[in-house]
């Protein structure tokens, strides 16, 4: 029976086995998380204001958004998809949680407003599909190295 250093002596066997290494290690390197975030404030007048930023809301993954609101006398609905919720602050402030790129509709006042966003973005996530294909390949040449292994192995050729 033939051993590991015999085998490995098989430029195709090698060859699939390397692949198959660079592909782990590419796939693992898809993990790396980096954290990003936008924050915006300011003052609404009367009217509909959509905030944040619309590049950031679509490229990020894994929102985390909280809006602080305060009023001094102002009332307001903020839009969340298909629903709406109405508010009115007498000198308060409303720290909000949405789930959405928030739009704000200012029926009376001026409404302060600071938004902050966190996200995640994994850069190097597009290189699994590289890692991918390596790692097909090198099954492949595992596979047609390892045969050529048994069966020089049974021919006793080494």
């Amino acid at each position: 029976m033939g051993t590991l250093r015999e085998a490995m002596g098989y430029p195709v066997l090698r060859a699939g086995m390397i692949m198959l290494v660079l592909a782990l290690i590419i796939s693992a390197a898809g993990f790396y998380r980096v954290d990003k975030s936008y924050s915006a404030s300011g003052t609404l007048g009367e009217g509909m204001h959509y905030l944040g930023d619309q590049k950031f809301e679509n490229e990020y993954v894994y929102h985390n958004r909280t809006l602080v609101i305060s009023a001094h006398n102002a009332t307001f609905s903020l839009l969340q998809g298909s629903e709406m919720y109405n508010y009115t602050l007498m000198d308060d402030s409303l720290t909000l949680h949405p789930a959405q790129r928030p739009v704000i509709y200012v029926f009376k006042g001026e409404v302060e407003y600071n938004y902050t966003v966190t996200a995640q973005d994994y850069p190097y996530a597009v290189y699994s599909l590289v890692a991918f294909v390596l790692m097909l390949v090198g099954i492949v040449l595992s596979f047609i190295g390892y045969t050529q292994f048994l069966r020089d192995v049974k021919e006793g050729k080494k």
